[in-house]
């Protein structure tokens, strides 16, 4: 820990600190690593900087281990068969997103709410790049193959127990992580006042209905799974399209940002991990301009490995 001496100087700050560029950039590595913590539904799989494609491949494998039966030998001296190996692969794509803030020399110099300052500003970005993730997560829902509830009614209980029946009866699934509207969750409450088992107990009905401010109900209606709401569930002709996944199913590629050179190194901040960079641009017409750029992209695995399910319910009604 430094120990700046009294009185506290500019010089003495900058030895410590650093200049500002550095440490904000310490700081947004640091907010992207806790925004990554609140979304366990993803996980790295790739970087393809220098890989000449926008695309990177992720290899499954199945037919080995404990889902493979031995063989009964006919003999002490019986020759064993070899085995085939079933072998695939997903793939996810890195497209470039960006994010861009500008002021002119004289909102900075007038304004009297820091806070909405470039400056400061930058500060947010963690929460737009988690935002961007959050969104392609949820846009890969549209594509699973199997699908729980309907698209004309509400979300039921019903539905949820046939969710959660479909990943007990795939044998080897995990607990799954389950991403719904905050609506879908609302109708899965309204259905769940007839249920029989909750109306016994008012402290389980209680458990089940009452607010909760968090965005991840842990263990929702007692049956072992937490649902995470968001409002990046596709809501495309009057449809909503939660998902379900094995843990580990939905994985995310970047290209790494750390080769990159910039126009003016000294105000940029290069986020590799991330596959992200912020550039901060002095423009000739009295303006300062904040581009962020995200070379990312997202995509589930093999069926072949992960349980995926589609959740579906009117959002009209």
């Amino acid at each position: 820990m430094a120990s700046i001496a009294s009185p506290w100087t500019q010089a003495g700050f900058e030895a410590e600190i650093g200049f500002t560029h550095v440490f904000a950039q310490e700081e947004i590595r640091q907010r992207l690593t806790d925004q990554l913590n609140m979304l366990p539904v993803v996980q790295l799989v790739g970087d393809i900087a220098g890989a000449g494609s926008d695309v990177v491949r992720v290899t499954n494998i199945g037919g080995l281990g404990y889902s493979q039966a031995f063989e009964t030998c006919a003999a002490e001296d019986s020759t064993l068969t070899g085995q085939a190996v079933d072998v695939g692969h997903s793939t996810v794509t890195v497209a470039q997103y960006g994010l861009a803030y500008e002021e002119t020399y004289k909102a900075a110099l007038m304004s009297r709410e820091p806070a909405v300052l470039l400056d400061n500003v930058v500060n947010t970005i963690p929460q737009s790049w988690a935002r961007q993730l959050r969104d392609l997560v949820c846009t890969s829902f549209t594509s699973f193959g199997t699908t729980v509830g309907t698209s004309t009614l509400a979300l039921s209980m019903d539905d949820y127990l046939d969710l959660i029946a479909d990943f007990r009866e795939a044998l080897g699934s995990k607990t799954p992580a389950i991403v719904l509207a905050p609506k879908q969750y609302s109708q899965l409450l309204e259905s769940a006042r007839s249920e029989p088992a909750l109306n016994a107990s008012f402290a389980d009905f209680g458990a089940a209905q009452r607010f909760d401010e968090s965005q991840t109900i842990v263990n929702a209606f007692g049956l072992g799974a937490d649902i995470h709401i968001t409002d990046s569930v596709d809501d495309t002709a009057n449809v909503y399209s939660g998902g379900a996944f094995s843990p580990g199913g939905m994985g995310y590629a970047v290209a790494g940002t750390g080769s990159l050179r910039t126009a003016n190194p000294a105000t940029s901040i290069l986020l590799p991990e991330f596959g992200l960079v912020i550039e901060d641009i002095q423009q000739n017409k009295g303006t300062r301009r904040l581009e962020a750029r995200a070379y990312m992209g997202v995509n589930s695995g093999s069926t072949d490995v992960y349980t995926f399910r589609k959740i579906v319910s009117a959002s009209n009604i």
